[in-house]
């Protein structure tokens, strides 16, 4: 098991990004808006670590920026967070199903019943509810496809926390 990425909730996601960018290297992968059936919305960043040279692989963890408008998931995260901040670490596992059952079996509680899948690449996210032993961190296991971000999938996460 690996960090696959960090998730940032902010106010800000421009400020923010242009932080990651200048001091870590990162640069943009993606970028899109989501829009959820109450007209809310939240608008995201997915971020590539700076590129090794010799290898042309992106060094360390990705990392998602999301900011919302007042009313959203996003949005209402970050007000209670007077300014927001991370809000969960993702880590990569080879199969979430048996990770997810084993899980369990020690007494982890998820925000969701089971796996989200994101029909466009086989990649595979669950959350697990905020972690009162680890501050109140949410961790999201994740079974990575071929592709980076699946948006539908993103969606279809931030719907499972709200309220978390």
């Amino acid at each position: 098991m690996k960090l696959d990425h960090i998730a940032f909730r902010v106010r800000d996601r421009h400020k923010t990004v242009d932080f990651i960018k200048q001091l870590l290297g990162y640069t943009v992968n993606d970028e899109f808006n989501i829009v959820f059936e109450d007209g809310s919305t939240t608008e995201c960043f997915a971020l590539a670590g700076p590129v090794i040279p010799v290898t042309l692989i992106h060094e360390g963890p990705e990392i998602f920026v999301s900011d919302g408008s007042p009313n959203s998931i996003v949005g209402k995260w970050v007000e209670e967070r007077n300014g927001g901040g991370v809000h969960h670490l993702a880590y990569s596992v080879r199969d979430i199903d048996k990770t997810f059952i084993e899980w369990k079996e020690n007494g982890v509680e998820f925000l969701s019943d089971s796996v989200v899948d994101c029909p466009e690449d086989d990649l595979r996210q669950i959350f697990t509810k905020p972690l009162d032993h680890l501050g109140g961190a949410i961790i999201e296991l994740i079974e990575r496809g071929s592709k980076g971000f699946c948006r539908n999938s993103v969606k279809k996460l931030m719907e499972s926390t709200k309220g978390s």
